[in-house]
């Protein structure tokens, strides 16, 4: 039984939480978030596209538009960092969702979003807001969207992308809720949906009095591809001018608007990034084709396919539009704060004609005649190709995936006539997703904990918007940093030092001075190593503290010793010992080289693990056992290469002999026994970012282990020679 005390002070507490409440209804803003999936950096009509989006571009007149916003260079690490105003990284999601791989990478690389940050929904749900999200998750299933802050949820929660045709893939969350919109295959399509039900949930809203937030994550245009044929079909006429007509058109309106200034200078197409020839449509490595030397038919079909990416986009407007008009007509629009912006910058996957079918497992199919009519319908599945990427980000270089402006930057939109001075302003100030939390933080008067559901929370990172609001210029010399899939860069000031991975012409460091060459055209760091290194350092820094693998030393199992430097002996073999982790800059090159190994290994009771590495999933090489019996594998320009053993190895101490010889001839000794035999291709090409690593494979996988790859056996010896 209550006493009479705890009694009143309970009763005292509710009405002063409800008085509260009551405040903050009367004074805080509504708050929507928009974001979409893969659109480029000038799509927008106010950022210089030709895509009609006459209600985005009415809050960007009526707003803020925001030129140097960051991303995390790809959907759900951009996610991570928009929900919860930390870097990518101290979130969970570093690269992607899905393994969890922080046994061998470290807490960066848990796969899902982990419990010491908070979502913008449980931040805004503690200070009396109602929560709506709609749309695309992408930060893990495991916790579904109503599991992290949100009051409702309409959407998907698995993988980046599913067919926008079919109702079923689409789930109303919590579990069990009624859905209030139904809908049939042949009358759904999913972009419209999920502005339907952003509608529905801010009607809701309405009704409850409180302020709200919704999120508003869309899909579009990720691919698939697919759009009503009727939108699509209204863009054709446009996408026949090419991409190369089309980028010097918005090139033009950019200057007109004032987004370009004398620092922006007009890029070349953008290189194809180096993957599988046939992914790649022949052009990997090179740069994407001009429009004019592209035969006609396959021009048509290319035609297609963006004006289905513009649809898309023309539908995410129609929506907005659709929104405005409900706040409008319920008094809320001059206190509800907008804010639009994409992931990333546009996708290049995989090559100029773009794929079909699923990604990685896809080809590019020429589609003529009747079968254009089918482009964008439903069971189809097309991406829209690296050279339409290059018009999508013009001007800036490269794509989705890197850390070059054409990757993390996007177009930010704020609008908030009761917040924002002086409205319809470019704001040049360098600004990121992470910022997206401190912001709502400010405006709404919520503060972030230092813990919450008993968990220590990370300190968030990033910084309010808010001084942008009242015309309040910071600071130039702001630091923020960037990894994805070891594509790094580091920005301080208007300096920026940025490389690629292993799909990017090269892997060494580039800088570019952003305020006298915003388009990254001027490759300076010759003329100025020693800002190249003070910016290296303090990006190493960063790495180590958010936890990036390598650089970050996960120390829970088998520690790992970085060397910088290899020893070698009379013979001319280097000397490892197990544990070595060798970085790519210390590492030997094995391009067009044969190899030799020589180990000497007790195998003990492990039956799985890797011996030796060097390289991941576009080149490399590993020798490793499954259920005891040894396999070697090689990447050769991504494709997998795998021989295998007859016999399961001892458990007492081996030595092992390993042969790569210049014919491509692969020989795998134990003593004087012969254990594997075959034959490659060729040699290997090219020299990777990946490791040289003894008892591990860390980083993108050689092999397809399917296993964890640290071997916790024993390597007492490991000797490699390349000639």
């Amino acid at each position: 039984m209550v006493k009479d005390g705890n009694m009143k002070f309970v009763i005292l507490l509710s009405l002063f939480l409800s008085l509260l409440f009551s405040i903050i209804a009367k004074t805080s803003p509504n708050v929507i978030v928009v974001l979409v999936d893969d659109m480029g950096y000038s799509d927008l009509g106010s950022f210089g596209g030709e895509v009609r989006t006459p209600h985005l571009d009415r809050l960007a007149e009526n707003g803020l538009r925001f030129t140097q916003n960051y991303n995390s260079a790809r959907c759900c690490p951009s996610r991570a960092s928009l929900l919860t105003g930390l870097y990518s990284h101290q979130a969970g999601i570093a690269n992607f969702t899905g393994r969890d791989s922080t046994d061998r990478l470290g807490p960066a690389y848990l796969g899902k979003l982990n419990k010491q940050c908070m979502t913008l929904a449980e931040v805004l749900q503690g200070v009396g807001y109602s929560t709506y999200g709609v749309g695309k998750w992408h930060v893990g299933h495991e916790e579904l969207p109503t599991d992290r802050g949100f009051d409702e949820y309409y959407g998907y929660v698995r993988g980046h992308s599913t067919s926008q045709w079919k109702a079923g893939n689409y789930k109303r969350l919590p579990e069990g809720r009624k859905e209030e919109l139904k809908y049939k295959d042949d009358g759904f399509y999913a972009t419209d949906a999920f502005n339907d039900y952003a509608i529905e949930f801010l009607k809701q809203a309405k009704k409850k009095g409180d302020p709200f937030f919704l999120y508003l994550a869309h899909s579009s245009p990720h691919f698939p591809l697919e759009a009503p044929a009727e939108t699509r079909d209204s863009y054709l006429k446009t996408y026949r001018k090419g991409w190369d007509k089309l980028r010097k058109e918005r090139f033009e309106k950019q200057k007109r608007m004032g987004l370009v200034t004398d620092s922006w200078k007009f890029t070349d197409l953008s290189d194809v990034p180096v993957d599988r020839d046939d992914i790649a449509n022949q052009y990997a490595g090179k740069p994407n084709p001009n429009w004019k030397d592209v035969p006609q038919n396959r021009q048509e079909d290319l035609v297609y396919r963006m004006a289905t990416f513009a649809a898309m986009i023309d539908h995410v407007d129609q929506g907005i539009g659709k929104i405005l008009s409900l706040l409008e007509k319920g008094g809320d629009l001059e206190n509800t704060l907008i804010l639009f912006t994409s992931d990333n910058g546009a996708c290049y996957e995989w090559g100029p004609f773009g794929f079909d079918q699923s990604s990685r497992k896809g080809f590019t199919k020429l589609h003529e005649g009747k079968d254009l009519q089918n482009v964008g319908g439903p069971g189809t599945y097309h991406s829209v190709g690296s050279a339409w990427s290059c018009l999508s980000n013009t001007p800036l270089r490269m794509y989705k995936h890197f850390n070059h402006e054409g990757g993390n930057c996007s177009p930010l939109i704020a609008f908030w006539p009761q917040g924002i001075n002086k409205a319809n302003r470019w704001v040049r100030s360098p600004v990121h997703l992470i910022d997206i939390m401190p912001t709502l933080l400010d405006v709404s008067g919520a503060k972030y904990p230092k813990e919450f559901n008993n968990e220590k929370l990370t300190p968030i990172e990033g910084m309010s918007l808010s001084p942008h609001f009242k015309g309040i210029l910071k600071s130039k010399e702001r630091v923020l940093c960037f990894d994805h899939f070891d594509s790094s860069a580091i920005r301080k000031g208007g300096w920026k030092l940025v490389r690629g991975n292993n799909r990017y012409k090269n892997r060494t460091w580039e800088l570019y001075n952003l305020d006298e060459d915003r388009c990254e055209t001027n490759n300076l760091i010759e003329a100025n190593p020693g800002k190249a290194k003070e910016l290296e350092a303090e990006w190493l820094a960063w790495a180590k503290r958010v936890k990036v693998n390598p650089y970050y030393l996960h120390k829970q199992v088998n520690p790992v010793q970085v060397i910088n430097k290899l020893k070698r002996d009379a013979q001319g073999f280097y000397l490892l010992k197990h544990g070595d982790q060798v970085p790519r800059e210390y590492a030997p090159i094995f391009s067009q080289k044969s190899i030799e190994v020589k180990l000497l290994v007790t195998r003990g009771k492990q039956r799985n693990g890797v011996l030796i590495s060097h390289g991941g999933s576009r080149s490399g090489y590993s020798l490793y056992l499954k259920d005891g019996i040894p396999l070697f594998s090689c990447r050769l320009d991504g494709v997998l290469y795998t021989y295998r053993a007859t016999q399961i190895l001892p458990e007492n101490r081996i030595s092992l002999s390993l042969i790569v010889n210049r014919a491509g001839q692969v020989s795998l000794n134990s003593e004087d026994e012969i254990l594997i035999e075959g034959k490659l291709p060729s040699l290997l090409k090219n020299h990777p970012q990946d490791p040289l690593e003894i008892g591990n494979d860390s980083l993108s996988t050689v092999g397809d282990y399917h296993i964890n790859p640290r071997f916790k056996g024993f390597i007492h010896q490991a000797k490699l020679k390349l000639k």
